[in-house]
This record gives C-alpha cells, structure tokens and sequence, in this order.
C-alpha cells in the first residue's frame, strides 16, 4: 500500500495536480471541452489514453451537449461507463479543476477500499492470504487503472461487493452492485451469474441466471436507450476486439518472439511473453473448477467463467498492449487467486499465473 501511494504521490505536480495520472494527449487539444480552457494541465506529446475522455465527462456528464460530443473520440461508447464520472462530477461541485483531481484519484480511492475488502476476505489464510491479497492487489490490471485513471478498477470494486454479497446469499445487493458494476463498465455484465448457484440440468437454474442478467442489464440498457436518442456521433468499438478463439494470443506470441529475436528485450515483449501461460494457467484454473462443481457453489468461479471465455476469443487490437487483457479480464485474476488450492501447488500455481504483474510493478515506477 505503502509503495502504491507513494508511486501516486509522485505524480503530483505543484502546477498540474494529479492531472498526469489522467493522461491528457496534445492530438486532442482542439477539441477539449471549453471548461478547461486555461486549466494547468499536464498533457502528454502523444494521443494520451482513455482516462482524458471519462475525466472530460466527469466536469460536465451531459453528452447530450455538442462540445461534449466534441470532447469525445468516441461519444456513444465513452459514455455507457457514466457512473464513475457522474459520481465524480457531483464531488466535483461543478469546479473543473477540483472535478479532475478527483477522477485522477478516483481510481486510488477504488484501489484502498478494494484492499480493505479484501484484506477482509484473506487476512485468516496468513501468508497465502498474504500472497493472495498481494497478487490481486499488484496486478497488472489494477495497477494500470490506477496509472491511467481508468474505469476497470472501480468496476473491479463492485464486482469484488457483489459477489462476497452472494457469499452470504444476499441476492439482491449482489444485482444492485453488479447493475452498478455494468454502468461503470459494460463487460462487467458478465458476471451475472454470480448472485445464485444452481443445477445446470436444470431450466429453473437457466431462468434464474436469465432474470438476474435481466435484472443487471436494464439500468445499462436504458442508458444505452437514451443515448442511442440524444448521441448521433460515435460508437465505434474497434473492429479487432474480437478474434476466433485462441488467434490474436498466438499472433501476440509469434510477434513478441519475433521481436526479442531481433533485439528488442523490452520489458513490454519479454513480459508479454510470461504473460500468455499466466492468462491460460487463470482461465484454464477457473473453467476446469467450475465444470467439476464448483460453479454451483462458487460466487467467484461463476463471476469468472465469463472472463475465462472472453480471454480467449479478445483480439489484436487488445492484445498488441497486452496490459489491456489484464485490465479486461481482471474479474478472472481475482477468481484465480481467491479459488487456488491450499496445497503443495498453491506457491507454483501462484508464481505462474501472476508472474506478468511484475511488469505492472515496473509500469508505476517513476519515469
């Protein structure tokens, strides 16, 4: 936690703010909303990332708006992630500057009560507990929401409430945080059948998880319904996100061996490398207890199957920055850690599949 903070705290800039943790690009000056005119920004000399289009719609939420569709590379598909924003955007009080700083630590916020929670959950296991607890906590897809000001930790966050609330068969704060979860960010539906177990046999089970999902979708789908209304501009959502099973990993590994076999011995290709076994080990755990039972009895293999699946079929577009499969599927790490056996295959187990977060370690260093 210690380290984390710091490595925030070091971003802070007297002029700036926190404002580099949310990633500003020049490519989009122009079209930045007028509200931010004259505001001390750190902006990047690249395209930056996502975190400057939610930070955009945190200082003014209503998309409906033409600068605010001009502020957006991506109007319609920025905007379904509308609650970390809208929440912020009430913190903010209708200051900018204050507005910003906020979403740029929105994610640590996320990220301490994530730990808190979890700590919780690990804290009897002792040191596997501890291990569990660091390996979730300093993975890779959490520690990059939090260096990008990103919605995948504060989904992470709700993903993590509902399905300790189906722990303790409480069915409908699970459907309330996941509904939330799903505006946060829209994948994170898949989890929607953590609330209940059941026999798969079964058509009453099927009809269960079919009504949770409907339960889960509709907050989403009616703002999906709304802005399908009021939002003429932008919902492209890539045309490579999406591949065959098991295609864009074996192109991500040809090219990372490639290009170490040329020289390049950077962190991105060598760590892209350990971190293919350590997807497949996660998603390979999770399916393989899942279908020996567990998927009845097990709220977080239930949430995780899903993202076991999509790990499998996400395409090159995600896979050329592979930080973005650990973002994606960051549900599936949890599961992982939180379901490994308590056995003389716990520490190798562990070590394999969480191997890669070393990068995301590397990732938060200063420079």
């Amino acid at each position: 936690m210690a380290f984390v903070l710091a490595m925030v705290a070091w971003r802070y800039d007297a002029d700036t703010g926190f404002t580099s943790l949310i990633r500003f690009g020049a490519l989009f000056d122009e079209g930045r909303l007028p509200a931010l005119d004259g505001q001390p920004l750190h902006v990047f000399p690249n395209p930056g990332y996502d975190g400057q289009f939610y930070a955009q719609l945190a200082v003014d939420p209503d998309v409906s708006k033409p600068e605010v569709q001009a502020a957006l590379d991506n109007p319609r598909y920025r905007a379904r992630r509308i609650l970390l924003p809208a929440i912020v955007h009430v913190l903010g009080v209708g200051n900018a500057w204050l507005t910003l700083n906020i979403f740029a630590l929105a994610n640590l916020a996320a990220w301490l009560a994530l730990g808190w929670l979890l700590w919780r959950r690990t804290r009897a296991d002792g040191w596997r507990g501890s291990a569990v607890w660091l390996a979730c906590m300093l993975s890779l897809g959490a520690l990059d929401s939090v260096r990008m000001s990103l919605t995948d930790l504060p989904a992470m966050l709700l993903i993590f409430v509902a399905v300790e609330a189906s722990v303790r068969g409480r069915r409908w704060p699970a459907l309330a945080a996941l509904a939330a979860a799903a505006l946060t960010r829209e994948s994170s539906v898949l989890a929607f059948a953590a609330p209940e177990g059941g026999d798969l046999r079964t058509g009453r089970t099927w009809t269960r998880h079919a009504l949770n999902g409907l339960i889960i979708a509709a907050p989403l789908a009616l703002w999906l319904g709304w802005l399908l209304s009021n939002v003429t501009a932008g919902d492209n959502t890539g045309t490579k996100n999406f591949a065959l099973p098991f295609a864009a990993i074996f192109n991500h590994v040809v090219h990372s061996a490639q290009e170490i076999a040329s020289g390049n011995l950077s962190y991105r290709q060598i760590f892209g490398l350990i971190a293919v076994p350590g997807f497949l080990l996660q998603a390979a755990w999770v399916i393989h207890r899942a279908v020996g039972g567990g998927f009845a009895g097990e709220p977080w293999l239930r949430a995780a199957v899903p993202f076991a699946l999509l790990l499998l079929v996400l395409g090159e577009s995600v896979w050329f920055g592979y930080w973005s499969v650990a973002r994606a599927c960051l549900p599936l790490t949890f599961a992982f850690n939180l379901t490994l056996p308590r056995d003389g295959r716990f520490w190798w187990w562990l070590v394999i599949g969480n191997a890669f977060a070393l990068h995301g370690i590397h990732r938060m260093l200063p420079g």
